[in-house]
């Protein structure tokens, strides 16, 4: 049996589960939640009324919406934000493998989003995404074509998902896809806080020729709770930045992942 302070942390690290699910997707239901946790109705809803009373989270019956989506979703602005510096060095050397006539996917996020903050160097791009504000980014830009799939909107990624954003990628032939994750680890794979958008990856995975996994460091041998059922064989480069320990390049190299170090 459990200590009682075995019990508290357990407690506690349910609750920063939870919180990253409603970061990931912007609401829950306690259905969702007793099902992914296997705790009764009662328990969720106590964690929920915790992170509530920490401001987190808008508490609605059945469920609980992020505190801040309002605001967010009316300034088009990302959830995450966080290590900008790391995610600007990614994404300058990220679309610096971009050229001209290239058929691109882009991944919802904020390191995708700064992928898209640098193509200046491009005038004859198709792009093909999930994020609704990478393609308000793009969608003036003479020479560039979006498309934007359908789906459910999500607003702390300002993207689309589900079975409708998924099913868009079937017809779907692209040369190069830039794929976010949540974490990354050479033993573990690429993890996510929730499932809602892992058939969505998948499919872009299957769409494109090459695949670049943009993390920053601190996303490097973390693992989150819904793992993506890919084959490194699937993923040709990492996109990292300099705190990506050498263990960790060979770790990945080893599994045929070639890792770039954005300075």
């Amino acid at each position: 049996m459990k200590s009682k302070n075995e019990q508290l942390a357990d407690m506690q690290q349910r609750r920063e589960k939870i919180l990253e699910m409603i970061r990931e997707d912007g609401t829950v239901t306690v259905k969702m939640l007793t099902g992914a946790f296997g705790l009764t109705e009662a328990t969720i809803r106590t964690d929920l009324r915790v992170l509530q009373k920490e401001g987190f989270v808008q508490r609605y019956h059945g469920g609980a919406t992020l505190m801040t989506g309002k605001q967010n979703t009316g300034a088009l602005m990302l959830e995450r934000q966080t290590h900008l510096d790391e995610k600007g060095a990614i994404g300058r050397l990220a679309a610096q493998h971009i050229e001209n006539g290239d058929t691109v996917i882009f991944d919802s996020g904020t390191t995708t989003t700064a992928i898209a903050q640098h193509l200046g160097h491009i005038n004859r791009l198709s792009v093909v995404t999930t994020a609704v504000n990478i393609a308000l980014m793009l969608g003036g830009e003479p020479g560039i074509n979006i498309l934007l799939t359908g789906g459910t909107f999500k607003f702390p990624t300002l993207s689309t998902s589900g079975e409708k954003a998924a099913s868009f990628f079937e017809n779907v032939l692209a040369e190069k896809l830039f794929l976010a994750t949540a974490c990354i680890s050479p033993r573990l794979g690429l993890s996510f806080p929730s499932e809602t958008d892992i058939k969505v990856k998948s499919a872009m995975i299957r769409s494109a020729s090459t695949v670049y996994v943009v993390a920053d460091s601190s996303k490097i041998d973390k693992v989150s709770m819904f793992a993506l059922p890919c084959d490194w064989s699937n993923i040709q480069y990492l996109i990292t930045d300099s705190g990506i320990t050498p263990q960790s390049v060979e770790a990945f190299e080893a599994l045929g992942v070639s890792v770039l170090i954005a300075s």
